[in-house]
């Protein structure tokens, strides 16, 4: 398949707005709010907020970062074989800045709220995608090592600035002794890390959508 194909598909599944997954029952929560409802501190209201599982963007945004950072890592290295040395080593520096750009684009959609949309599960596969080949094909492992430990410092201690600098920390360790010191280990926590920068730049809050 060309790689042109596989690139425009990673554009595609990368450029579908967050909110358009959204329904009229999304909240966007800091990490307290978030630990509040998922322990149902009211239990007259459990069954209303046993419906976070139906969210569409549940399930969708992982598949779709997946998709997005396969086809992009796949399409570019199709392409990268097919120019000289020289010639690809500089537009292989220029795609590691697109996975970066792919989360920025989907931390929009709160802006009159002056907030800054969280995309966990869509970094998640990202990361999956993007690192595929890394480590015999277990870039899976890397996602999920950041889900868990961002879901449990997120619980523990309800900040969604410091479940940022979790991920980033456990991806940092397992890039090391998959990758070594390299561009392409600093990316890994970088891409997690987008979503802090852009909210620190243009003081934001950070907030999960979150359907209640």
């Amino acid at each position: 398949m060309s790689p042109w194909l596989y690139l425009a598909i990673a554009l595609v599944a990368a450029g579908i707005p967050s909110r358009w997954l959204w329904d009229g029952r999304m909240l966007f929560v800091n990490g307290t709010q978030l630990r509040t409802r998922l322990v149902m501190v009211n239990p007259a209201d459990n069954r209303r907020r046993r419906r976070w599982w139906k969210s569409r963007s549940l399930w969708l945004d992982p598949l779709r970062g997946g998709a997005a950072g396969w086809c992009l890592m796949t399409g570019e290295w199709k392409w990268l074989d097919s120019l000289e040395a020289s010639t690809a080593k500089i537009f292989y520096y220029a795609f590691l800045l697109i996975p970066l750009l792919m989360v920025l684009w989907q931390t929009f959609g709160r802006e009159k709220q002056n907030e800054c949309i969280v995309p966990v599960l869509f970094t998640v596969g990202v990361l999956a995608g993007f690192y595929h080949p890394v480590g015999g094909g277990f870039g899976w492992v890397l996602g999920l090592s950041a889900l868990g430990v961002g879901a449990l410092v997120l619980m523990a201690l309800q900040s969604i600035q410091v479940m940022l600098f979790g991920m980033a920390a456990v991806l940092l360790v397992i890039g090391y002794f998959l990758l070594g010191l390299s561009l392409e280990w600093l990316l890994m926590p970088a891409i997690c890390l987008v979503p802090h920068g852009r909210a620190m730049i243009r003081s934001e809050k950070l907030v999960l959508a979150f359907r209640g």
